[in-house]
């Protein structure tokens, strides 16, 4: 805030602000740190907010994934294939696929260094998985909830699953399926879930 105001007084950066802004240069890793690290503070209005809408989609998508259970039986298949570039998750038995899902990635859970980071900020993955995310991020935008539009933040199963069932709110999915990696866990939306033919 103080260095947006520090701008706005010159409407450039130039020599007369940049000092009182007090600009360094800083790492890539002490950027991400230091921008992660942002998403803890909130006004006690927001927090209060945030946490009002974190209990709402939790509850709400604790009986999404109960319904899931109930209708297509997703825990007791024998196996799980989720395909990028078809943009779905394939619940099979002995080879035959049983249950079929459209996804959008929601993003993924680092084991190794412990963070978050959303699919819209995840190049890796391909467009067609990824391109209904941008609206958690401007639902986040609009309510100033940090977590939502910072792209990576250190972070824990129980926050993934917090975020997550933001983006099945935002999204309007049927539930969300974590899937481990190599190193930690992508976490899918179920944005159309139904039986194979």
């Amino acid at each position: 805030e103080q260095c947006d105001a520090e701008f706005q007084k010159e409407g450039e950066w130039n020599e007369r602000n940049e000092g009182s802004a007090r600009i360094k240069v800083v790492c890539k890793d002490c950027y991400e740190a230091g921008i992660s690290a942002s998403v803890e503070f909130l006004e006690q209005e927001t927090y209060d907010s945030w946490s009002a809408t974190v209990a709402e989609c939790h509850s709400e998508l604790r009986t999404k994934q109960e319904l899931l259970e109930t209708q297509y039986s997703i825990s007791r298949h024998k196996r799980w294939d989720y395909d990028q570039e078809t943009g779905l998750l394939v619940f099979s038995n002995d080879g035959v696929p049983a249950v079929i899902s459209d996804i959008e990635i929601v993003g993924s859970l680092s084991s190794l260094s412990d963070t978050w980071l959303w699919s819209w900020a995840n190049f890796h993955l391909l467009a067609n998985v990824r391109n209904r995310i941008e609206a958690v991020r401007t639902f986040g935008e609009s309510n100033g909830f940090p977590r939502l539009t910072v792209p990576k933040w250190k972070a824990d199963q129980y926050l993934g699953w917090e975020v997550s069932a933001i983006a099945t709110q935002v999204l309007e999915a049927k539930g969300v399926y974590r899937v481990p990696t190599g190193n930690g866990f992508l976490f899918m939306a179920m944005t159309d879930v139904r039986y194979a033919t």
